[in-house]
């Protein structure tokens, strides 16, 4: 990638309570589909807008819509549960699994259009497919033989693993690696009083 280019996203995170039972739940299935691509339990997010790979002089004007969205000034922290197991585009033949969205999940339904509206006035494109909140867990190969005990056993599951209040949004930059991609905040706004902190 160019070095004017920042590959980036903008998500929410889960809590620490609920990224550790996601991670044991995890671990055993890592153990019995180890094919998989599963994602690290310090990557788990929910994405709002994924930008792509997008000029510095873009990042910035992203970064200004949403600190100044009307809508996120006037948006209360809020509680989400994290339940339940899925499958793009199917179980049939999964290529990613996750974890779905509960609670309150209008409000982030709400968040993710006005982050939707802040990255078309920063010149990005407008998202084709609705809005589907989730955190994604393993990404299946193409070439993958999938173990059909260990899906039936996946989608049988229903398990809750907690709820958890989100207080800020998180601008998170994204680098390519051989092992995965690793994310780092670059900036973190905070719905309680949509304060930036660096």
């Amino acid at each position: 990638m160019p070095d004017d280019l920042v590959r980036c996203f903008v998500c929410v995170e889960p809590g620490e309570e609920v990224r550790a039972r996601l991670k044991k739940w995890v671990y055993h299935f890592r153990r019995l589909a180890p094919e998989f691509r599963w994602v690290r339990d310090d990557a788990y997010h929910v994405t709002l807008k994924f930008c792509g790979e997008i000029p510095y002089t873009q990042l910035y004007k992203l970064e200004s819509a949403i600190e100044h969205g009307l809508a996120l000034k006037t948006t209360r922290p809020f509680v989400l549960e994290l339940a339940g197991i899925g499958a793009f585009p199917g179980f049939r033949q999964p290529r990613v699994l996750w974890a779905g969205i509960g609670g309150e999940d209008d409000q982030i339904h709400k968040i993710a259009s006005v982050v939707e509206r802040a990255a078309i006035a920063a010149g990005l494109e407008r998202e084709r497919r609705p809005f589907h909140p989730h955190v994604t867990l393993a990404r299946v190969p193409a070439n993958v033989e999938l173990p059909v005990g260990v899906m039936r056993e996946i989608n049988s599951s229903s398990e809750s693993w907690g709820e958890w209040e989100v207080s800020s949004v998180i601008l998170m930059r994204s680098d390519l690696r051989p092992e995965g991609p690793r994310y780092s905040p670059i900036t973190v706004f905070d719905l309680k009083n949509n304060q930036e902190v660096r």
